[in-house]
């Protein structure tokens, strides 16, 4: 298959960051009086802020207050946070032809902060589009569809990769094929239009030849 551009999602795809956000929103979460369990980690962390904040029954009021600690918190945090066995590797050896990029739910700011210790990955990118830079978040086609258009690669020549069911959603609403990131995806998650099992960062290289 030949591909124009690539396009990755971040958690749970590029970087083991689930245990992370868990531990963060089980802080967090509690200085509301909340609890927050394995199950609600596991369908709140694919989703954008304002999604897992209405999704966990926090006011529409609070959420600036709210992501404000969040980020507070995460900031003690990031260094846990590793990418993937492989994804530098990958990174490393991708043609330079291919338009990279970065399309998450994450804010911008969450984003660089995060991706930081991770130059060898940041600087191989075109486009990176985080929450901030689209009216809409995934599963919304749009900022899939954004990061193309930057790249000026037509979604039919295009593959996202992503663990999650929201960004199988993305892809499908955008017309473009979806890699599934076997490596980081809800082993309870029932994939459906799915144009290439990856079980490891290797299998993209391989998929190229």
């Amino acid at each position: 298959m030949t591909y124009q551009a690539l396009m990755f999602d971040i958690d749970g795809t590029l970087t083991n960051s689930q245990p992370a956000y868990t531990l963060v929103m089980r802080q967090v979460l509690q200085e509301y009086g909340i609890g927050f369990t394995a199950a609600q980690a596991q369908k709140t962390f694919p989703m954008a802020a304002e999604q897992a904040m209405a999704e966990l029954g926090i006011p529409a009021d609070q959420f600036d207050h709210f992501q404000a600690r969040y980020e507070a918190v995460m900031a003690d945090h990031y260094g846990d946070i590793q990418l993937y066995p492989g994804i530098e590797t990958l990174f490393a050896n991708l043609p330079q032809e291919l338009k990279l990029g970065i399309v998450t739910s994450q804010r911008r700011n969450e984003m660089e902060t995060g991706m930081q210790p991770h130059a060898t990955v940041m600087s191989k990118l075109a486009v990176a589009i985080s929450a901030d830079d689209t009216p809409k978040r995934k599963p919304d086609p749009l900022p899939l569809l954004t990061a193309l258009k930057r790249v000026n690669v037509a979604p039919d020549k295009a593959l996202f990769i992503g663990d999650s069911l929201s960004d199988e959603q993305t892809a499908a609403a955008a017309g473009v094929d979806f890699g599934l990131a076997v490596w980081g995806m809800d082993p309870n998650a029932a994939h459906q239009r799915v144009a290439h099992r990856l079980n490891h960062p290797d299998d993209v290289l391989q998929l190229l030849k």
